[in-house]
């Protein structure tokens, strides 16, 4: 079994990675389907809420989708193309489009809700959510499985356009790199780019028992392979696989 790490090399995808992670907590959580995941879910929407409240992330998408929609144009003339699946690409990433700009701040309907407004402001206190200071979340948290289960599904959905163009950014980024075989020599392993990168994978077998520290430059970057045992650099030469994935113009 081999364990894949990614590193971003600019704070745009940085950015994409961080929400990415917590959405995923945030809909694992939302069912309400396990012990405790009422308050998992609201500490991980807040935490997601704050991430998507970057002034900067609406237009880096919607610069995405133009991006990807022009690069359809530049597909279309070649002949091995699947002009099918070329339609229904464009098609996605027009109703994509159209919702992000229809949205123009992705968290206001929850900034709008009382009852999740004065939840965040008393997180942020520690124990702050006991039932004396917030009796409207006990009298939530009573309420039956399924009311708070839709409930939960129905402030994550208001979310959805945002989380769905960062889902297709990174799924396409992923996609435009070609991996490699690469060795690490006593552990290490450095290179460059002429073309600048957006992201960096890293995939170690797992039985090596090591993982990647990772310093990278948009053109360059070194991987040191770390013991996972020792916490120390790993001094044996170790086959690794790599990812690089171009700078988006």
């Amino acid at each position: 079994m081999s364990l894949t790490f990614e590193q971003p090399l600019n704070e745009k995808i940085r950015n994409y990675l961080r929400i990415e992670t917590v959405a995923g907590e945030v809909k694992a959580h939302a069912t309400l389907s396990h012990p405790g995941a009422e308050m998992a879910y609201f500490r991980t929407l807040f935490e997601l809420a704050e991430l998507l409240e970057r002034a900067d992330l609406r237009s880096d998408l919607l610069k995405d989708l133009e991006r990807q929609l022009t690069q359809i144009e530049l597909w279309r003339p070649l002949p091995s193309v699947d002009h099918a699946q070329l339609d229904l690409f464009e098609q996605q990433l027009q109703n994509l489009q159209r919702r992000l700009q229809a949205q123009t701040r992705p968290t206001q309907v929850l900034k709008n809700d009382r009852f999740l407004s004065a939840l965040r402001q008393r997180m942020t206190i520690p124990g702050g959510y006991g039932n004396f200071d917030l009796p409207q979340l006990h009298f939530w948290l009573a309420q039956d499985s399924d009311t708070k289960a839709k409930q939960s599904q129905a402030w994550l959905a208001t979310l959805a356009p945002v989380l769905d163009s960062v889902a297709l950014s990174l799924k396409l980024l992923r996609q435009t790199g070609r991996w490699q075989e690469q060795l690490a020599i006593r552990g290490s392993y450095q290179a460059s780019s002429e073309q600048g990168l957006d992201l960096l994978q890293v995939r170690v077998k797992q039985e090596y028992g090591v993982y990647p520290t990772i310093s990278a430059h948009r053109h360059r970057f070194t991987i040191h392979l770390i013991n996972h045992e020792t916490g120390k650099a790993d001094s044996r030469n170790l086959p690794i696989q790599l990812c690089l994935s171009l700078e988006s113009k």
